[in-house]
């Protein structure tokens, strides 16, 4: 009875560590999104959930109307995020610092700093927010010594010719959440792969911005078309292969645990 019962003990943690992971790896879509709608905004909410190394996974995207703010300036202190500009001119302030992004321009706003965006175009604007919360808590000092919030438009991005197209390194450095956190934007030529299908242990987000591909989970295809973003599980064997007519383009997250 005893060895029953301590065989009962030790399940259950795991059981309820495997319960928290609640997304799984696939390909979620924008375009299917319900939109909500108020005070004159869209909000399409794509991916929310939980995953190996992240309490919490949000992404959304959020629509503002010509001179819209989302909001005053306010400071998330255990929760980072990237904004990426899907359509239209934002105007994003951090802290001190604001500089205007265009489509793909990026931000990264590490935990505890101040943030409002402000569409300052005649257009609505339309930018995704990929808000996350690590398992492993906040470093703020990492954060800091990473080389804090960071803030470039799409112009700005080196560019780097391969025999398959494009790539734009944007960041690899420790964050306030990460040891490690890595995203660079691919631009891949028809016809080609991104890789042979391969396993890592960092997780990884594709946000698809142009064009179209298939991405195979495990021994699974799906399509891809811009505004979806593709989750994919630590260690699940996957592959991206452009199968439209014309150049695609993505960005590639990975982020890094203490647990590696």
């Amino acid at each position: 009875m005893k060895n029953i019962l301590l065989a009962l003990f030790v399940l259950i943690p795991i059981c309820v560590i495997a319960q928290t992971d609640t997304l799984k790896s696939g390909v979620y879509s924008w375009i299917n999104a319900a939109a909500q709608r108020s005070e004159g905004r869209e909000r399409k909410d794509v991916v929310n959930g939980s995953t190996r190394d992240l309490d919490r996974l949000e992404i959304h995207t959020t629509t503002l109307n010509a001179g819209q703010t989302n909001h005053p300036p306010v400071a998330h202190n255990d929760v980072e995020e990237l904004v990426i500009v899907k359509e239209g001119s934002l105007k994003v302030t951090i802290g001190d610092s604001s500089k205007i992004l265009t489509p793909g321009g990026l931000a990264l706003i590490v935990a505890g700093d101040k943030q409002t965006f402000q569409n300052i175009s005649t257009k609505p604007a339309t930018y995704y927010v990929i808000s996350y919360k690590s398992k492993d808590g906040v470093n703020l000092e990492r954060g800091r010594k990473g080389g804090g919030s960071f803030i470039k438009d799409w112009n700005e991005y080196e560019v780097k010719k391969t025999d398959k197209g494009e790539s734009r390194p944007i960041f690899d450095r420790p964050s306030s959440v990460f040891k490690r956190f890595d995203v660079h934007a691919t631009a891949l030529n028809p016809g080609f792969a991104s890789h042979a299908p391969h396993t890592h242990r960092a997780e990884e987000i594709i946000l698809m911005i142009k064009g179209t591909g298939e991405m195979q989970i495990s021994e699974t295809f799906h399509k891809a078309v811009p505004g979806d973003v593709i989750l994919v599980n630590s260690k699940v064997p996957h592959a991206f292969t452009n199968t439209g007519k014309e150049q695609c383009g993505y960005f590639a997250i990975q982020w890094h645990s203490n647990d590696e």
